[in-house]
């Protein structure tokens, strides 16, 4: 994922016009604390304690290639 353009550009909506529900929530989660470390605790677990964390987060991870 690109870094996006500083907030104070004059490209910043550019960066999130084409945005739906899904890429908010997926932003939302990728900067808040307690899902990254939640995430970082089962990334590497268990199929179960990721199933948890979806579960929790209200998540659908994609498995395998």
């Amino acid at each position: 994922m690109e870094k996006p353009p500083d907030w104070r550009s004059e490209n910043y909506a550019k960066a999130y016009e084409n945005y739906d529900r899904t890429d908010f929530a997926q932003e939302f989660l990728r900067r808040n604390p307690e899902y990254r470390d939640q995430y970082a605790e089962v990334v590497d677990a268990a199929p179960l304690a990721l199933r948890r964390l979806a579960r929790h987060w209200g998540l659908v991870f994609r498995c395998g290639p």
